[in-house]
């Protein structure tokens, strides 16, 4: 990938406000993801990760500044038109159709594509990645292990052919070595020149794959830098890495 093509900004948030009736969660934030990178998102519970997500997502309304997919402010996007336009989502928890099967799970994920063919190489692309799920492919959702199910919301993001994929807390609530399968994913996700925004709890792996990291805070973003740097960084080390 060239440099000018890895320089070219995917999704921006310029100073933005959201939130949840009166109260205000997000407290005028400015952030960028640009092709090719991954970038995550730190911070303690409350802070208001997976609001920055439902926020780029159109699910937490815009109250002040924007949020721009490829230069373009998305406040009048629907759901639909945010995926047409490259935008796919991992929501925390997996959301899976749990009474349905794997290879539905995925038919679902391209349910906006027309091209056959590209939908089937998709698919094998992702059975290739999660080769679980091959063997899963005709089980029911609802029955996978966790990991597997995480395995399975992914696979179905990536069956929009998506330009930015949004990654909500991957791993939580899974053992240590599921974990370290689901990050073993992302790397090589990264290697495959994906456009990835991570909200992530696990401060430590997140920012040790990731290209750059913010960090948030009761709203507001209070560090930013690559994500190695932030994993020397003093303060950070003490609030999210337990040193």
């Amino acid at each position: 990938m060239s440099k000018d093509a890895k320089s070219e900004v995917v999704l921006e948030l310029d100073n933005v406000r959201s939130g949840y009736g009166r109260m205000e969660v997000l407290r005028g934030i400015s952030l960028h993801v640009c092709r090719g990178e991954v970038v995550c998102l730190i911070g303690a519970n409350g802070a208001g990760k997976s609001t920055t997500l439902n926020t780029v997502c159109g699910l937490v309304r815009v109250r002040s500044g924007e949020v721009r997919l490829f230069g373009e402010n998305t406040a009048d996007f629907t759901r639909d038109r945010l995926v047409r336009n490259g935008l796919s989502q991992v929501p925390e928890g997996r959301k899976l159709f749990s009474d349905m099967t794997v290879q539905e799970n995925l038919e679902l994920g391209a349910y906006l594509r027309k091209d056959k063919d590209g939908i089937a190489r998709d698919r094998e692309h992702v059975y290739s990645l999660f080769p679980v799920l091959r063997e899963r492919s005709h089980q029911m959702a609802g029955s996978l292990s966790g990991g597997e199910q995480q395995m399975c919301a992914i696979a179905r993001a990536l069956m929009s052919r998506p330009k930015i994929l949004l990654l909500d807390e991957p791993s939580l609530g899974l053992a240590p070595i599921l974990v370290k399968q689901i990050f073993q994913i992302l790397e090589t996700l990264k290697d495959e020149g994906r456009t990835v925004f991570l909200v992530e709890q696990n401060a430590r792996m997140a920012l040790s794959m990731a290209d750059r990291g913010y960090v948030l805070q009761t709203g507001n973003l209070v560090r930013e830098g690559p994500g190695r740097e932030l994993l020397e960084d003093e303060e950070v080390r003490k609030a999210y890495l337990g040193k």
